[in-house]
């Protein structure tokens, strides 16, 4: 057994064992030993540079009791919701108790509470009260300042003020783990590490200097919608600048600080963690129950690269991962899959090559060289794509050929999304010729969102035209490489901006498709997110005009829109849509009234619809 160990393997650990471990994770989700999944991702990196570590997996967090398995850790506890956010995690974005959690055993929901991180924090205190707790975790991440919180409705402070803990890491937290380790390790206390870089604490007094920006404070953002858009608008534009400055943010009588982020690993840096020995496997003994459904789609799926520059407005990757694209060597990615290919279990299929967009992999900006960014410009796509962008798709057509030689390596497909507005442009077009004629498994993912052009606007997504572009090279290619591949759109419903006759153009829309639309979300208002400040203040923060914004009901309704092909949809959108004076969109959609009682039922979903396992990655 190598020294990251789980209580899943260890059940009858000593309660009384003081300071055996190092560090012990704690995590909202199931223990899978495998790269995609936090917990052991950082786990993994600890133990690479020598520390002992314990992971528990799904406490129970009623009691102290399960916080104590594998007793005081001798560094620190690292807490962490799991791979989501455990109120998108545990509800539905009508604020509906979800049944099913994939990150669990058997896809059980309900085993990991809401706010999972102060929970979470809390009963590490109580069964240690002198230990050192840490948040991390993209929970922790998104909500490090003041919020606002779908589930409850409200702007929230920072988790960091509520949870009992000594620091918050933010972004991905490879670099600040290790810097906490070793400096507790060395024998600095925890006040001598509150100025690492990626990390938020708690202060009674805030830091001076001109390089500290003072945020509204947490209950002026709550009260009044100007002060969260100014708060929004500050921190996001610090996460934007060359030299990001040091954020306070005033919690009653306390100060949350949070530092500038932690640089981003080296190329060199990402590819050796992703290439540390996982098993990529659950534990054995949730194979009774069907093991971890999120781990079916990932298990045989490598990550090239980290960041996104798309910018998307609903999307907060900027906030946690960052907008520079770092990619890992061509070689260590090779060598990666040409391991996966000997494993006795592997199938020949690669399920996916690709991170947060599968297109931007070795993608840069001239301007500032490969993994950093050169202006602060929101989006690097959004309204063209910038003329100091380095999207010729190279490096990524480089490596599937080489992927396609591998030995034991029959399919090798993309299936992480694309951005459809990179692979149109012309130094694209080989890459996108190659993607169809072999690295497609029958779909293409793609996220067009919306045909509105003003809400495409406020979402920081490409026009239409272009979405349209890419259907007709696409089915060209189809047509020359005589393959049976289809798009599949990923749309997006009630996104600030959207209003009635902007669902009723979704809807003609998917009606020249000719097939119901499965991939449908309909937003949700996640922390940090520009979307999300649209949504809480009415209004667009960049521009500072007003913004409509569907909620309840007609959120849910234009989500219906697109979805109308479903049966279970028409009675309500037939009742709705006259309510409101649009007989002739019931017409439209569905055909005048027929002359007899009986009205036909309509078409339900596809059967290809996605049935079960993993939430599915979203194109960017």
């Amino acid at each position: 057994m190598t020294q990251l160990e789980t209580q899943e393997f260890l059940p009858e650990f000593p309660a009384n064992a003081q300071e055996i471990y190092d560090i012990v994770l704690v995590t909202g989700d199931a223990y899978v030993d495998h790269p995609s999944f936090g917990a052991a991702l950082i786990g993994r990196h600890l133990e690479s540079l020598g520390y002992r570590v314990g992971i528990i997996a799904q406490p129970d967090w009623k009691s102290a009791d399960d916080f104590r398995r594998f007793g005081k850790p001798r560094l620190f506890f690292g807490v962490t919701a799991g791979n989501v956010d455990s109120m998108v995690a545990n509800y539905t974005p009508d604020r509906r108790k979800r049944e099913a959690d994939s990150y669990s055993p058997g896809g059980k929901g309900g085993l990991r509470p809401d706010l999972a991180t102060v929970v979470y924090g809390a009963r590490c205190r109580e069964a240690y009260p002198d230990a050192v707790v840490v948040l991390g975790g993209v929970e922790a991440s998104l909500r490090r300042l003041a919020h606002y919180d779908y589930v409850q409705q409200k702007v929230r402070g920072s988790v960091l003020a509520d949870a009992k803990a000594d620091l918050l890491v933010y972004g991905m937290g490879e670099r600040q783990a290790a810097a906490i380790a070793g400096g507790l390790a060395g024998g600095l206390t925890v006040d001598e590490l509150k100025n690492i870089p990626g990390t938020a604490y708690l202060a009674e007094a805030p830091p001076v200097g001109e390089q500290v920006v003072m945020l509204p404070s947490a209950e002026e953002a709550a009260a009044d919608t100007e002060k969260f858009h100014e708060a929004h608008s500050l921190t996001m534009k610090a996460l934007l600048e060359a030299e990001p400055p040091i954020l306070v943010q005033p919690h009653n009588t306390r100060f949350v600080v949070v530092n500038p982020p932690a640089a981003p690993l080296e190329p060199g840096e990402l590819d050796a963690l992703y290439r540390l020995p996982f098993a990529r496997a659950a534990s054995a003994r949730h194979d009774e129950v069907g093991g971890v459904p999120a781990l079916a789609p990932v298990r045989y799926s490598v990550v090239t690269h980290r960041g996104c520059y798309g910018g998307c407005s609903f999307c907060a990757l900027t906030a946690h991962q960052g907008k520079a694209v770092v990619s890992r060597p061509l070689e260590g990615v090779v060598e990666e899959i040409k391991a996966l290919s000997k494993r006795p279990d592997f199938d020949g299929t690669i399920r996916d090559i690709g991170g947060p967009t599968a297109n931007m992999y070795g993608t840069w900006c001239r301007k500032a060289g490969p993994g950093k960014t050169g202006c602060s410009r929101p989006s690097c796509l959004y309204p063209e794509v910038c003329a100091h962008l380095e999207t010729s798709g190279a490096e990524f057509l480089k490596l599937l050929r080489l992927v396609r030689h591998i030995q034991g390596v029959k399919h090798a497909y993309v299936a992480s999304g694309v951005r459809h507005d990179l692979l149109i442009q012309p130094p694209q077009r080989r890459l996108f010729r190659e993607l169809v004629t072999y690295h497609v498994g029958g779909q293409m993912k793609v996220a067009p969102e919306h045909v509105s052009t003003r809400a495409l606007g406020l979402m920081n997504k490409p026009a239409n035209h272009t979405y349209r572009d890419f259907v007709r090279l696409f089915k060209t290619i189809k047509a020359e490489v005589e393959r049976d591949v289809h798009v599949v759109p990923y749309l997006m419903a009630g996104h600030p901006g959207t209003t009635l006759d902007d669902a009723i153009d979704l809807a003609r829309f998917v009606k020249k498709l000719g097939h119901y639309v499965e991939q449908v979300q309909t937003f949700t208002p996640t922390p940090m997110t520009a979307s999300t400040c649209m949504y809480v203040t009415k209004r667009d923060p960049m521009s500072g005009e007003r913004v409509y914004v569907p909620t309840g009901t007609e959120s849910a309704n234009q989500r219906a829109l697109a979805q109308f092909m479903d049966h279970r949809n028409r009675a309500r959108l037939v009742n709705f849509l006259k309510s409101a004076g649009r007989q002739k969109v019931v017409d439209e959609l569905y055909g005048p009234p027929p002359a007899g009682k009986n009205a036909p039922r309509g078409k339900g979903p596809s059967k290809v619809a996605f049935k079960g396992g993993a939430r599915k990655k979203r194109p960017q």
